[in-house]
């Protein structure tokens, strides 16, 4: 007998095998004198009466002799040729298990197919979520931008920092750089082989390191690059290199006297920092100015002076100031922008910064001109 899933059952075995082939018990012996009629079939009669098995009494024969008794029938098995119920138990869990293990194996040649699929697929893997499908190595993308060269770097530099009506000797790469930067041509001067005399330029901006070049630009304002690939960026003088170094030393030290005057000024506050380099003359004179024109009508903080020269110890052409109100820095900002050349800035503003109030930011153009100071700076105005 099988259950729904085709499977034996062990109970329902038992029962089917021990009705089938349970043993016939012998009939008992019968009482004296009697014998035990057959029916027809050869099993014992049945007493309608009753309904149970009975010996009758058969009439005498003539003779008054008994009739010989039946035969019991052969059929009926003896209690020898029985088989026992070990080995009916046994015989049925020895089916049983051979039907469990057809199944079974069934079953597990099934699942390790599965599994081999799966495990070839990948659907398995060591987290909850999803297989995580290993991610392929990174190419470098064809349309990755170079690093920009120091030619281009000295170009973009140039367009934001130096002044915008300053003229500019240049090479023919590093001028077609200029040009893509948004320089006018008007305002190039093409250095050749035929024509490197830079004079008549503000700035000098060239790979060569000719004489014409060092004579006429001496002072390096910043540089891009090493090697053989190094760009300079100079500042031309149109007296030559020797003059150049006459105005630079009497510039520097007008710078040193202002510096010191200035850090006398009640009306302003400097960090340590900014009074060395005050008192070494490393700040533009442009910047000095400024600081004294404002000192003349408010009180402020100076926080800290800046530059933007990379690969050049040059002045510094910023200045970061501080004010107690966002009114006073509002009026502060209005009289730097009321400046006139050479002392208006190329950017003024006020930078939000914490506490609600903001940073004046006032910045110069490059080069820094020598000479400026004059009677602006005296003793006088700077003390007030």
């Amino acid at each position: 007998m099988s259950d729904d899933n085709g499977q034996a059952s062990l109970g329902s075995t038992l029962v089917e095998i021990g009705s089938a082939d349970q043993t016939v018990e012998p009939a008992s012996e019968p009482t004296s004198g009697t014998v035990i009629p057959a029916s027809g079939n050869g099993l014992p009669a049945t007493d309608p009466a009753s309904g149970s098995e009975f010996s009758a009494a058969v009439p005498a024969s003539a003779s008054g002799a008994p009739t010989p008794a039946v035969a019991r029938p052969t059929h009926v098995p003896s209690a020898a040729s029985a088989p026992s119920w070990g080995r009916v138990l046994a015989t049925t869990i020895r089916l049983w298990l051979r039907r469990r293990w057809q199944v079974l194996a069934a079953i597990g040649i099934a699942a390790a197919v599965a599994l081999t699929v799966l495990a070839i697929s990948g659907a398995f893997s060591s987290g909850r979520g999803p297989a995580v499908q290993p991610r392929p190595a990174s190419q470098p993308s064809a349309h990755k931008a170079a690093p920009p060269t120091p030619q281009a770097e000295a170009a973009t530099w140039i367009a934001s920092q130096v002044s915008g009506d300053a003229i500019i000797a240049c090479d023919p790469a590093a001028c077609t750089a200029l040009q893509s930067q948004g320089v006018s041509a008007a305002r190039l001067m093409p250095l050749t082989l035929s024509a490197p005399d830079p004079q008549g330029a503000a700035v000098v901006v060239t790979a060569s390191s000719a004489p014409a070049v060092t004579q006429y630009a001496p002072a390096v304002i910043a540089s891009f690059g090493t090697g053989a690939a190094q760009i300079d960026v100079r500042a031309a003088e149109a007296g030559g290199a020797a003059a150049y170094q006459s105005a630079l030393q009497s510039d520097l030290a007008a710078r040193q006297a202002a510096g010191t005057q200035l850090l006398k000024n009640n009306r302003i506050t400097f960090t340590a920092q900014d009074a060395v380099q005050l008192q070494a003359g490393e700040v533009d004179s442009r910047v000095l100015a400024t600081l004294a024109a404002l000192a003349s009508q408010h009180s402020f903080t100076v926080a800290a002076f800046g530059d933007a020269a990379p690969g050049a110890a040059i002045l510094y052409r910023e200045v970061f100031v501080t004010s107690s109100s966002t009114a006073d820095l509002a009026a502060e900002l209005a009289l730097v922008k009321a400046q006139v050349q050479p002392y208006l800035p190329a950017q003024a503003k006020i930078v939000p910064a914490g506490a609600g109030l903001g940073v004046l930011t006032v910045g110069f153009a490059a080069p820094s001109p020598l000479g400026l100071l004059t009677a602006v700076l005296d003793a006088a105005q700077l003390t007030r």
